[in-house]
Formats: C-alpha cells, structure tokens, sequence
C-alpha cells in the first residue's frame, strides 16, 4: 500500500494551483511509455527541450533570446521546487525527486504535472529535509542545463539566479497559509534553501518586511522578460518595477 502521504501531497499541490497535478506510478512500470511528452530521469530530453525553447520562439518572436532562454528555463524548474517545498512544510516528509517524471503540455507550451516513484519519503527536521531536496534537484536540474546547452547555450550562472529567485518565492508563499509564523522565520529558511542549493546569498539583500502587511516581500533580482511580450507588461515583483508584491502565482 502506498504512503498516504503522497495523496496529501497531491491534494496540498493541487490547493497551491491546479497546474500542479500530481501521480503515482511504480517501479515496475518502464518510464518509456509515459510518451514523448514527458521529461524523465536520467533520459534524453534533449530533443523535448528543444521544442520547448522553439515553440516559445514561434509563439513570441518579439521578445528574444533573452525571454525564450528564462522561461524555458523557468518551466523545467518551477515544479520539482514548489513540490519540494509542499513537501517539506506540508507533509514534513520528502518523497523521491531525482526521478521525477514533468508533463510537457505542447498545446500550451507548458510544463504542468507530474508523476512521483511509490518510495519511501524521507523524514527529519525541516533544515535536513532541504538539505536532501537539494542533493536530489541540483543533480536534476544540471542533467536538464546540460541538455538544453546542447542546442541553445545556457549558462549555469544565468541558472542560479533564476532559482535563486524562485526559490525566495516559493518561501514566501508560507505566509499565505501561516498566519503566525514569527517574523524571522522567512529570512531564516530562506537562507538554509539558498545555502543548501550553493547559491549566493545576495538575494537576501532584496527582502523587506513591510510593516503594514505585516509580511515579507521581495523583489526578484532578475528579469523574466515578459514585458518584451506584445500585450505584457513589467511584473509587480521584478527589479524594473521599483516596488515589490507578494508573488501570488506560481
């Protein structure tokens, strides 16, 4: 019988947002024959990042290189961290992340949904359990870079601040469930998550607590390109708008 875990799990991510749909399947089944629409450990995904990246360029040719590279990038990573962190503050558990299976959605050109092994979760204290996430994920998402720069190039530098971003965000989203976490909770998980995936802790720098809200927001230290978009505007959160928000959607 499977851990009931997992099915708060998918229940917990599914509150966060719909597009975060997540399954079951087991060992003895081969990952093969989830389709050609699949990112999967420890295989080729060379070709269906590829596609991720040219499809954004047929959808948005206004834009450049600079917004196809961010959201491609973007979309492999968004799930395997808010699933990481579902996982470590609301089950307080980890299942296995390494081989994780992400649905590629080709109609939308989105990455949404994903499929888990049946394995025993990981347990332990929060600080430990991020630890593991990241010796899980920072594997994962070089096999993902590594790939990638074989058609388009893409830097482990330009990587890093995207996740560093995305991991801050993500934390934040807390606060939107916790009522009373005390005030240097945020600042303080934050770290451990940046200190855990090797990253530079300069992101710190863009965190304020806001006295009215009576909450922590950030501004993003990169930019997500959107606004070169037709229609698009500047996000509330990144570093040209001048003023921060809570990032309410993922």
């Amino acid at each position: 019988m499977s851990d009931p875990r997992y099915q708060q799990l998918f229940h917990y991510a599914d509150h966060v947002t719909p597009y975060l749909s997540g399954q079951l399947f087991h060992d003895e089944l081969m990952q093969a024959p989830l389709g050609d629409d699949w990112l999967l450990a420890e295989h080729n995904n060379q070709e269906l990042l590829h596609d991720i990246y040219a499809k954004l360029q047929l959808s948005h040719p206004e834009a450049g290189h600079a917004y196809w590279l961010n959201r491609t990038w973007t979309l492999l990573v968004w799930q395997p961290v808010y699933i990481s962190f579902i996982s470590i503050y609301g089950i307080q558990a980890l299942p296995s992340l390494s081989s994780m299976a992400q649905q590629w959605r080709g109609e939308a050109n989105f990455v949404a949904g994903f499929k888990l092994h049946d394995q025993p979760m990981q347990e332990g204290s929060a600080e430990w359990l991020i630890q593991k996430a990241a010796e899980q994920l920072l594997p994962l998402f070089e096999c993902y870079r590594s790939q990638l720069d074989q058609s388009v190039r893409i830097r482990p530098g330009f990587t890093q601040h995207i996740l560093a971003d995305l991991l801050v965000m993500a934390l934040l989203r807390l606060q939107d469930l916790h009522q009373d976490l005390p005030q240097d909770y945020i600042p303080q998980h934050a770290k451990r998550w940046l200190t855990a995936f090797g990253l530079s802790l300069k992101a710190m720098d863009s965190l304020h607590y806001d006295l009215a809200s009576q909450q922590w927001c950030y501004v993003r230290t990169t930019c997500c390109m959107v606004y070169r978009c037709e229609g698009r505007d500047v996000c509330p959160d990144c570093p040209r708008a001048g003023k921060a928000t809570l990032p309410l959607s993922s």
